[in-house]
């Protein structure tokens, strides 16, 4: 593109973000101002803050890039599979772990089942964010790349490292400032896009004519089985996978309380479907406009460059990149938090003081280790979803029965996280052509009720409780509306009682 006007924005883009970096870390006083922003964010920083992380390359490139081949088919796992999720960690998951007062979701595990548990849902969680934030990498490398003229390799390496700077500065402070200038920008760019498009291409009524219908199924025709598991399997891989995510779970315990973490899940998962839909259609325009494309996960820039004069192709790549360091920032957080709050914790005890400088050393390492990871698979969809599994068949079953079964306890949780992911990793390497997602989950399951049924009289669940070893209520924990909840001190102390 070699735009000087598109060039110029994006560079005072850059130093704005940075400035937001270094203005945050002055709010920084120990680790739970740098995991969870000091748990007070209001309803419109949450919102923004959990919609933001999301909608990132991976919905903006990938999913484009994907619906550009395969229609809306190519696309449920993110961006409808990834909002499903964040409606059901607001209807299932937010309450609790906002009642506990975590820092991170392997603190649930625990105080749930003990330090076995923790450390290993740890492990299994590290390579996840790791690869996620090598998808976001490499997305902000395509956009540096074909802006500047410069190649892919370094641009993702200059894109690494702006995004680490900020947020090795502010930490949640930081991302969640960035993220809500970065939501407005990219509403703001999407909206000027999509009907400058579609206009020209003559309207909704000629797309539909020009385009196959296939295009815009959103179920299979004509499928076996095994299509219809590979179908169910993009909508969990994301849609369940991610709901023990630190990312989402991040934001929800940086609320200021439970009721403001439920409603931002609730808002931003249903924001996220609904523009999700602008990037995947564009997509499938793109076919149309562009039928010989080089790369499918350009097509946004491309339609940009085509239809947008100069202010407003630099305020979409703005957006664009927006998109994409929104959701980078806060993917290095999530594993960095575990790191200090969760693994460290195993070679050292560490102090208020020590725990916030672990955790900028390990944003530091966390993002070249994903660097290293960006710059040898350099494919933004396809590494964003593998990633989700290791979550999905180590966590998700463990996280959900030890939030709403009684019986839940360690033996249980153990077994089926270790052979939930053994099994998944072998069948990965001996069947790779099956849907290994859906059965590693499944294993889990299974494997989760049998020793449960076989353990849980002998190996007495853990209650649940807050870090500080207090009791939590067990009521009104689930899809409630937030306007029927109003925790009364009764409430409370019948709640606290039970759990008892």
């Amino acid at each position: 593109m070699n735009n000087p006007w598109v060039i110029g924005g994006v560079l005072v883009y850059i130093l704005i973000m940075l400035a937001i970096g270094f203005f945050s870390s002055k709010n920084i006083n120990d680790a739970t101002d740098y995991i969870v922003a000091g748990r007070r964010l209001p309803l419109g920083l949450a919102t923004a803050a959990l919609f933001a992380t999301w909608f990132g390359g991976g919905t903006s490139m990938g999913a484009a890039g994907e619906s550009y081949w395969n229609g809306f088919l190519g696309a449920i796992a993110d961006p409808f599979g990834a909002g499903v999720c964040l409606l059901l960690a607001g209807l299932f998951y937010v309450r609790t772990m906002r009642r506990m007062k975590l820092l991170t979701i392997a603190d649930f595990f625990a105080i749930k089942f003990g330090k076995t548990s923790e450390l290993l849902v740890s492990l299994i969680t590290l390579p996840a964010f790791i690869g996620w934030v090598g998808a976001e990498l490499v997305a902000l490398g395509l956009v540096v790349h074909s802006i500047t003229g410069i190649s892919p390799v370094l641009g993702i390496i200059i894109s690494a490292i702006v995004v680490l700077i900020y947020t090795y500065q502010g930490g949640m402070w930081a991302d969640t400032l960035t993220d809500f200038v970065q939501m407005v920008i990219l509403i703001a760019g999407l909206i000027i896009m999509f009907p400058i498009v579609i206009k020209d291409i003559g309207g909704f009524a000629t797309l539909r004519t020009r385009i196959p219908d296939e295009m815009f199924y959103f179920f299979p025709r004509n499928a076996n089985f095994s299509g219809w598991m590979f179908y169910v399997q993009a909508w969990i891989i994301i849609g369940l996978g991610s709901v023990p995510g630190q990312d989402v779970m991040q934001r929800a315990l940086s609320s200021k309380d439970e009721n403001t973490a439920q409603r931002a899940s609730y808002l931003a998962g249903l924001g996220y479907i609904i523009l999700g839909i602008i990037p995947v259609t564009l997509g499938i325009v793109g076919r149309l406009i562009f039928p010989e494309l080089g790369n499918s996960e350009l097509v946004l820039v491309d339609l940009a460059v085509r239809y947008l004069p100069n202010f407003v192709i630099a305020l979409f790549v703005g957006a664009l990149l927006s998109a994409i360091m929104s959701s980078t920032d806060s993917a290095i957080l999530a594993p960095a938090s575990i790191v200090t709050r969760n693994i460290m914790p195993y070679f050292k005890k560490l102090d208020s003081k020590d725990e916030l400088k672990v955790a900028r050393i390990a944003t530091v390492i966390i993002t070249a280790l994903a660097l290293a990871t960006a710059l040898w698979f350099q494919n933004i969809y396809d590494l964003m979803v593998s990633a989700w599994g290791f979550l999905l068949v180590g966590c998700f079953v463990p996280l959900t029965f030890g939030i709403w079964s009684k019986k839940a306890n360690t033996p249980a949780a153990i077994s089926s996280s270790v052979i939930g992911f053994a099994s998944w990793i072998l069948l990965g390497v001996f069947s790779p052509n099956t849907p290994n997602d859906i059965i590693g989950v499944v294993i889990s399951f299974v494997v989760f009720v049998v020793v449960m049924a076989a353990t849980y009289k002998k190996v007495a669940p853990r209650p649940l409780v807050d870090i500080y070893g207090e009791p939590i209520a067990l009521k009104f924990r689930g899809p409630v509306h937030p306007k029927d909840y109003e925790p009364s001190l009764e409430k409370i102390e019948e709640g606290m009682m039970v759990n008892k």
